[in-house]
């Protein structure tokens, strides 16, 4: 009996963890246009065909990071922000997604 548990909680554990890897993939896949101007937490794919620099200024006194994350999640760089301080991340190819995380507003420049 207790292995009948064991084994019907492993199927359950195993078909959550593809179904949420699955969905948090493809809901990301959309690219946007490539724009400089201010963006807030949020992951987002931009639609470049070659890989660029962005100029990053993190404009509001918030603790927010920065990550970078390839085309299949995996995190390529990840940073603490400096407020009011541009840096610049060199040669994002273009299936990179880039995360905002935490409630800064941020301005992204492409170059």
């Amino acid at each position: 009996m207790m292995i009948k548990k064991f084994f019907l909680a492993l199927i359950i554990f195993i078909s959550l963890t593809n179904s949420i890897s699955t969905s948090a993939t493809s809901s990301y896949a959309a690219p946007i246009p490539t724009i400089s101007k201010t963006y807030t937490e949020g992951f987002y794919k931009f639609n470049n065909t070659t890989d660029v620099n962005i100029g990053v200024t993190l404009l509001t006194n918030i603790h927010t990071k920065i990550m970078i994350l390839d085309e299949e999640m995996n995190i390529q760089f990840i940073s603490l922000m400096p407020y009011n301080s541009k840096f610049y991340l060199r040669n994002i190819s273009p299936k990179s997604i880039i995360a905002i995380i935490g409630k800064g507003e941020v301005a992204l420049s492409f170059e």
